[in-house]
């Protein structure tokens, strides 16, 4: 999801600072002097500044940044909206500061030019960042360091220092740096925890590591975006290939649904498993560094498949190192229903450590759909959901089903909480999220919601028994849903 901006003060800082943010998001830059921003473009009014959201670069807007109803006009509540208060007297940004702030802008972060202002921005809970000691500060750094620049433009303009945070997804997590074999950039400090780690070429990152990058200032920003962020892994952090259980037999249904997420994952065989099938074991394969966006140079194997009952049927699964695994919704007896008993389905959610995918042929997955649920599994699901949107550059909606509230007595912002971690989770990764809510049964409603998506995302608990007093919400879907659906076991180690 990107960020929206908007800074208050078309000053010789308010322009820079618009000019470096635009190239990744839209800057909206406000000011009553239209002179000082003719020179962005065509000047708009706040009004006519909304359709610009969508757009990159710096959107010039004339207007008074102290009045509440413009600041209103170019917030969008949907999306995460920061304000910079970058006028030329303290007196202008803490009132910029606490419009924004009473407003809905999120972060709020204000210009202090006098040092006698810091409490005030302070009760206001504005971020205040002072001007006099953020350039004695750098003054001072460049003294102790013979003149050279610090932190930025390193080496006579030549160098940048960078610091970020690795994401799941990154290529580098759990990777010796001697294999990155870097040009013109290396990696100086890690920082995880409270510690300092002094890099080696034996130095493994990990996830949420932030590391500090030296390098040309020209290349820097690229390389660190994708060290950061990475390219879409699925299936890769569970297993490298996407293995097919046809119990009834060769299933060409399944196979195409099987090759065609295959062809566009990073899988590194398609395994067929038949119970009359031949055995050909999938290869070893390295871990990959990068990831084509499409790839089909993906390889075949095969393997007989056991019955569900077979004492061999876990091991033989996991042999084939499954990263996804694909079977057909089944139907469970009353019987089964009434105790609890577990059926297919749930007996290879439970046996595999990877998502399990009840296929229904709906696949090129454009239309992503993700259950939130009152869990601490949410963000398990959403990782994987979100890796797969950009994998396949498609849609993702997050729906939330809870009880009427008539009836949970929940406020609105309780019932709304649970989709927050997940809107957050997707600004870091920019992937656009669509929230909707319903209440009543979750069953009913995500089934119907299922009718205008390819792919549902949910998550369960490992060895979770499905009645009709204690569900299998995830289960249930499965065996439901109009479109297919992954389902992610948790195990409670995890």
């Amino acid at each position: 999801m990107s960020q929206r901006i908007v800074i208050v003060g078309a000053s010789n800082t308010g322009c820079e600072l618009a000019e470096r943010l635009s190239s990744r998001h839209p800057v909206f830059l406000l000011d009553t002097r239209e002179e000082r921003l003719t020179q962005f473009g065509r000047v708009l009014s706040p009004a006519a500044a909304g359709e610009k959201l969508q757009q990159h670069g710096v959107i010039p807007i004339i207007g008074d940044g102290t009045s509440r109803l413009v600041l209103r006009q170019l917030l969008d509540p949907d999306f995460q909206c920061a304000l910079v208060a970058a006028a030329g007297s303290d007196d202008h940004n803490h009132e910029i500061g606490r419009l924004g702030k009473d407003i809905g802008f999120e972060p709020v972060v204000a210009i202090q030019h006098h040092p006698s202002e810091a409490e005030r921005y302070r009760e206001e809970n504005i971020t205040a960042l002072d001007r006099s000691a953020l350039l004695a500060d750098t003054i001072g750094r460049s003294l102790r360091n013979q003149g050279a620049v610090v932190p930025t433009c390193v080496g006579l303009g030549k160098g940048e220092l960078m610091e970020i945070r690795l994401l799941r997804t990154s290529p580098v997590i759990n990777r010796p740096l001697k294999k990155l074999a870097p040009h013109r950039w290396r990696v100086a400090a890690v920082f995880r925890d409270d510690g300092l780690i002094v890099p080696t070429g034996e130095t493994l990152l990990q996830v949420d590591d932030r590391v500090l990058l030296v390098g040309d200032c020209k290349i820097l920003p690229t390389v660190a975006e994708y060290l950061r962020l990475g390219t879409p892994q699925f299936p890769r952090p569970f297993g490298p290939n996407v293995v097919t259980l046809e119990f009834g037999g060769p299933d060409e249904k399944m196979k195409a649904e099987g090759h065609g997420l295959a062809c566009n994952s990073n899988a590194a065989h398609l395994v067929r498993g038949t119970p009359q099938g031949e055995t050909k074991e999938p290869e070893d394969v390295a871990e990959l560094l990068t990831v084509p966006q499409c790839k089909e140079d993906f390889k075949l194997a095969s393997f007989a498949l056991p019955r569900i009952d077979d004492p061999a049927f876990g091991q033989q699964l996991s042999r084939q190192r499954p990263g996804v695994v694909l079977i057909q919704p089944g139907r469970r007896s009353l019987a089964a229903r009434m105790l609890g008993l577990q059926g297919t389905d749930a007996t290879v959610c439970d046996h595999v450590d990877a998502p399990v995918l009840f296929c229904r042929a709906t696949h090129p997955y454009k239309r992503i759909l993700l259950s939130v649920s009152h869990s601490e599994l949410n963000i398990r699901s959403a990782e994987t959901a979100i890796d797969i949107t950009r994998q396949r550059e498609a849609s993702l909606t997050a729906i939330n089903v809870d009880l009427p509230r008539y009836i949970s007595g929940e406020s609105e912002e309780v019932i709304h909480q649970e989709v927050v971690p997940i809107r957050r989770l997707c600004e870091l990764y920019e992937v656009p999220l669509e929230y909707r809510h319903r209440e009543g049964n979750p069953v009913k409603h995500l089934i119907q919601e299922s009718k205008q998506h390819d792919l549902l995302v949910m998550a369960r608990r490992w060895g979770r028994r499905d009645n009709f007093f204690d569900p299998d919400v995830a289960l249930r879907l499965a065996r439901a849903a109009h479109c297919s659906v992954l389902v992610l076991t948790i195990r409670p180690e995890a």
